[in-house]
């Protein structure tokens, strides 16, 4: 029996340009793992819960962030299911600013898979820890509809591992095809599905990125 895993992006968070001042000794990193989903982003969650596709899951994982599991708790709740949090879900570590000293860090950071800044991580880093988690809840999940939220270049590295980089730009637009079809050819939603069938053997037999109607894009 095939196992089906759905990748899904969080849903749009709040805009730093809301914030007067941020007060804190913290990290660069725990100050994003609290970033909050928008009002915006609540009903889009809300509404993403009462898709079809995603009804009768069996398993629910988040990364170790704020806005994953406010994307997730309609689904939680809904289905009466219980969520297991895991860092290595986690968002790419951008480590120092990037914008003001390389400017075609968006573009290098996939096209180079060793590529990074200073304290961050790069795309084989991502992919590798989010593989490791990723393979774990399928040899506890054999046959099963899990869904896994988590964040846009995550997910997007991970694909990566079966996929092939098409295009990208400044814009950020990806363009990236499984077995010569095209998965994606835009900039990522918030939320986002991406749709993995997976078989007895652990193989990825086909990807496909799920659309609805009534979440248009909203890449924030």
């Amino acid at each position: 029996m095939n196992t089906i895993v759905y990748l899904i992006r969080h849903s749009v968070k709040l805009k730093n340009n809301y914030i007067e001042e941020y007060n804190s000794s913290q990290s660069n990193t725990v100050r994003d793992e609290k970033i909050i989903l928008s009002s915006e982003g609540e009903k889009r969650a809300e509404i993403l819960s009462n898709e079809k596709e995603l009804q009768n899951l069996d398993a629910i994982y988040a990364s170790n962030c704020v806005r994953t599991l406010q994307t997730a708790k309609y689904i939680i709740e809904k289905q009466n299911l219980k969520v297991n949090i895991d860092e290595r879900f986690d968002e790419r570590r951008v480590g120092k600013p990037n914008d003001g000293t390389i400017k075609d860090w968006f573009t290098r950071q996939h096209i180079d898979e060793n590529f990074r800044t200073e304290g961050g991580e790069s795309q084989k880093d991502v992919r590798e820890r989010f593989s490791k988690a990723f393979y774990e809840v399928l040899e506890k999940n054999k046959g099963k509809r899990i869904a896994i939220f988590s964040h846009g270049y995550a997910i997007t590295f991970f694909l990566l591992k079966w996929c092939r980089l098409l295009d990208i730009d400044e814009t950020r637009k990806r363009k990236i095809s499984f077995n010569n079809k095209i998965v994606l050819d835009k900039r990522l939603n918030a939320p986002e599905v991406f749709k993995l069938v997976i078989n007895e053997n652990n193989e990825v037999i086909d990807i496909q990125n799920i659309e609805f109607e009534d979440l248009p894009n909203k890449d924030k």
